[in-house]
C-alpha cells in the first residue's frame, strides 16, 4: 500500500429508505464519525427533507471530526432508478457539500443497491438480491456491466418483499372473514401483534393516517410461527415469496447470460436474513435450476458494504 493510500480519508453515507447512516474512515478502517438517522428516499420524503438529513450528517461529520480534505466519498442512496433520478440525487448532494468545508477527491453518487453490490464483488460476476420491506435483484458480470429486476415500488411490484407478504397476509385475513376461504391462524397471530381485537379494528389500522409501507412490512414477521403451526395459507404465501425472488434471480441471470462461470449470489434484507422458510425455499429452487451458484448471506450491516464500495473506488482511481 502507498503512502497515499496509508493516509486516505473514507465518507460513506447509506442512504436508505428507512435509515441513513453516515461513516468517516480511514482507509486502514479507523472510524472517526458514524452517526444513523431516518431515510432519504428522496421518492418518499421529497427533495427538502432529503437535503435537511444530508445537512445535517455532513456537518455532524465536520464538527466532529475537522477534516476538510476527503479522498473519496460515496453516496449509496435509495431512489435512484433513472437517469433523471440520478440528476436530481446528484444536484442535492452537491449542495450539500457545497454547505460544508469538506473537499472531496473522489465523489460517487450510486443507486444503494449498485454501491453494495460492488462492495461485496468488486470486478468479479455476482448479484445481489434483496428482500426487505422492497424487493430488487442486481447483477454484474465483473465487467462494469450492471442488470436489476424488480425495485419498482410497492405500488407496482414487489413481489417477496416484507410489504408484498404483509399484503398477502392481510388479504388473507379478509378473504377467510368473508368465507371466500378457509380460516387462517394469521388472524389471530395479526390481531396479537398489532395489539387489537378484531378484523373491524384491522381495517381501521390499515387506513390510519399514519399508516406507512413499513408497517405493512412488519406484518411479514408473524408468517414462520404461522407456519410452525402449520397454516396453509402461511405456507403458500411463503412458497410464493420464494418462487417470485426466484424469478427475480432467474431474470438477473438471463440478462447477464450466465453460463456457468464461477458466481456468486449474495442475499440481504430482512426477509432473506431472517424468515428462514423462504430462505430455504428459495435456495431449492436457485440450486434446482442452477446447481453451480454459491449463495452467501450477507452478515454485515449495509455501511459496510459502502465501505468497501470506497475503499475500492479509491483503489482503481
Amino acid at each position: 500500500m502507498d503512502q497515499r493510500m496509508k493516509q486516505s480519508i473514507i465518507l460513506a453515507v447509506d442512504g436508505g429508505a428507512t435509515k441513513t447512516t453516515i461513516t468517516l474512515r480511514t482507509i486502514q478502517g479507523e472510524c472517526l464519525f458514524e452517526k444513523t438517522t431516518t431515510g432519504s428516499n428522496y421518492q418518499t420524503i421529497g427533495v427538502d427533507a432529503v437535503s435537511v438529513i444530508l445537512n445535517d450528517l455532513l456537518h455532524g461529520a465536520y464538527l466532529s471530526t475537522k477534516l476538510k480534505s476527503i479522498d473519496v466519498a460515496v453516496f449509496a442512496m435509495a431512489g435512484i432508478d433513472t437517469k433523471s433520478d440520478l440528476e436530481m440525487v446528484t444536484q442535492i448532494i452537491e449542495q450539500s457539500l457545497q454547505n460544508t468545508p469538506f473537499h472531496i477527491e473522489n465523489l460517487v453518487i450510486e443507486n444503494d443497491v449498485q454501491a453494495t453490490l460492488i462492495g461485496l464483488v468488486q470486478n468479479t460476476p455476482g448479484m445481489l438480491l434483496i428482500s426487505g420491506t422492497g424487493s430488487i435483484a442486481f447483477g454484474t458480470d465483473g465487467r462494469n456491466r450492471f442488470f436489476r429486476t424488480g425495485g419498482w415500488g410497492h405500488r407496482a411490484s414487489d413481489e417477496g418483499s416484507g410489504y408484498w407478504i404483509g399484503r398477502q397476509i392481510l388479504k388473507g385475513i379478509f378473504r377467510a372473514e368473508d368465507g371466500l376461504d378457509s380460516p387462517t391462524v394469521l388472524k389471530k397471530l395479526v390481531l396479537e401483534k398489532l395489539k387489537i381485537n378484531s378484523v373491524d379494528q384491522l381495517v381501521n389500522w390499515l387506513y390510519h393516517p399514519e399508516y406507512t409501507n413499513s408497517h405493512m412490512a412488519s406484518i411479514s414477521s408473524v408468517l414462520q410461527e404461522a407456519i410452525s403451526l402449520n397454516d396453509e395459507k402461511a405456507i403458500r404465501i411463503a412458497q410464493s415469496a420464494a418462487n417470485e425472488l426466484f424469478l427475480l434471480v432467474n431474470a438477473t441471470l438471463k440478462k447477464l447470460h450466465y453460463d456457468g462461470e464461477p458466481f456468486t449470489l449474495h442475499l440481504n434484507g430482512g426477509i432473506l436474513r431472517h424468515d428462514t422458510y423462504i430462505r430455504n425455499e428459495l435456495v431449492q429452487f436457485i440450486h434446482q435450476e442452477y446447481p453451480h451458484i454459491a449463495i452467501a448471506l450477507c452478515k454485515h450491516n449495509p455501511i459496510e458494504y459502502i465501505v468497501r464500495r470506497a475503499k475500492y473506488a479509491l483503489k482503481i482511481s
